[in-house]
């Protein structure tokens, strides 16, 4: 494992910023994004539980996760990830590295969607304490 080290510089602040589908559309046509996915790890550490994505560029079985926000580390865009898509609050430093992935997807949820989309992933591995398994098991 190893960690992702992030650098900023001066007095950089987020903006929320929200794309209608077109823009963003042309905005998957020119960039790569950032993404932090997270395998969710049993406490014996014997399973990795995956989520049902239900739309494009992955619609099956896969990790949980998905974009970062500019101004998050890797790790804490991994906490944010993991709180909004299974309400678990998780320190960013309970996010273990376990590598990064170039991804190039053949299609996309958003017009044109045969143009596909392109992601570097940093995926992480959160290991889910024994109270907090048993929850989401239910």
């Amino acid at each position: 494992m190893f960690r992702c080290h992030q650098f900023i510089t001066g007095d950089f602040k987020t903006r929320k910023v929200f794309l209608e589908d077109k823009v963003y559309g042309l905005a998957l046509d020119a960039l790569t994004k950032a993404c932090s996915d997270i395998l969710i790890v049993s406490p014996d550490k014997t399973m990795v539980l995956l989520g049902k994505r239900k739309v494009h560029p992955q619609p099956d079985w896969w990790l949980v996760g998905g974009r970062g926000r500019p101004g998050l580390s890797p790790s804490e865009a991994a906490a944010a990830n993991t709180k909004r898509e299974l309400k678990i609050d998780a320190n960013p430093e309970r996010f273990k590295v376990v590598g990064s992935y170039n991804l190039v997807w053949e299609f996309r949820q958003q017009k044109p969607k045969n143009n596909g989309t392109a992601d570097i992933s940093t995926v992480h591995s959160l290991v889910l304490t024994e109270v907090r398994y048993l929850i989401n098991r239910n």
